[in-house]
């Protein structure tokens, strides 16, 4: 129980945590990385790039927990 709430906890502090490096480095005000994704609101940049990074996280960890399991079968 307790490891699942690391886990969660974690991926809610990183998930904005990535966000805001993506932003603050791929949206560079002359000549942003990210092209028309940093065109609109910064908020919403923010939200989107945070939702899609706790996505891919979680599915990092799922994959990463099958396989773990899979090797140790309890």
């Amino acid at each position: 129980m307790l490891r699942i709430l690391i886990y969660a906890l974690t991926l809610l502090h990183l998930g904005p945590g990535f966000a805001f490096a993506v932003l603050a480095f791929g949206c560079d005000p002359i000549t942003p990385a990210l092209g028309d994704f940093c065109a609109g609101s910064q908020m919403r940049t923010f939200m989107m790039l945070t939702a899609w990074a706790w996505v891919v996280m979680v599915i990092g960890v799922s994959g990463w927990h099958l396989v773990l399991r899979s090797r140790h079968p309890s």
